[in-house]
């Protein structure tokens, strides 16, 4: 092919991408960070630039459907879609059994928290809830020193899975979180 012509292509391509990633820049901006428009307007948390800073925190909690095994058992990790630093959040930990035999012995485990969920049926599913505290950027700071900073989104890396089958152990991860500070 001409070198001019895949020249061409790939400076097509990267006027795309530029132009995409600008306008969906621009609609954060003009939705104060939320691609539905959901916290538009100069009323939402953390608004440096309007005059009200009240902290308004949206409602609504995430609905994902989770990570499946092989053995067609889901981890589902769910909780607020938004918070803001210094409140306690809950987050719902679901194991769902979709496979054709009890699993026993259902143990979760995050950095925090553990659960036993005891055996699972075919068809049955189990949840816990979890309690989180997002830190405040004062909090980050004292323990990690003056740089730190808190990710917005805050991230939850998920939660571990492990139980047993037909005598065989078997282990995995939920899905991670988001949570968007307001």
């Amino acid at each position: 092919m001409n070198n001019k012509f895949i020249a061409l292509i790939i400076v097509i391509i990267i006027a795309v991408c530029g132009v995409s990633a600008f306008l969906l820049t621009q609609d954060n901006i003009n939705n104060n960070g939320s691609s539905n428009g959901t916290m538009a307007g100069n009323n939402t948390g953390n608004n440096t630039m309007g005059n009200n800073t009240t902290n308004v925190i949206p409602s609504g909690n995430t609905n994902n459907k989770g990570v499946t095994d092989q053995n067609g058992v889901i981890a589902s990790l769910n909780g607020p879609k938004y918070s803001a630093q210094g409140k306690t959040v809950n987050l719902v930990w679901k194991i769902t059994n979709n496979g054709s035999e009890t699993i026993q012995n259902v143990q979760a485990q995050d950095q925090s928290n553990s659960h036993d969920f005891g055996n699972i049926a075919p068809g049955e599913s189990k949840t816990f809830t979890a309690s989180l505290n997002i830190p405040t950027l004062a909090q980050v700071k004292q323990d990690f020193g003056p740089d730190a900073t808190i990710a917005n989104p805050f991230s939850i890396g998920g939660f571990s899975v492990t139980y047993s089958l037909n005598g065989e152990n078997f282990q995995f991860n939920s899905n991670s979180l988001d949570i968007r500070l307001v």
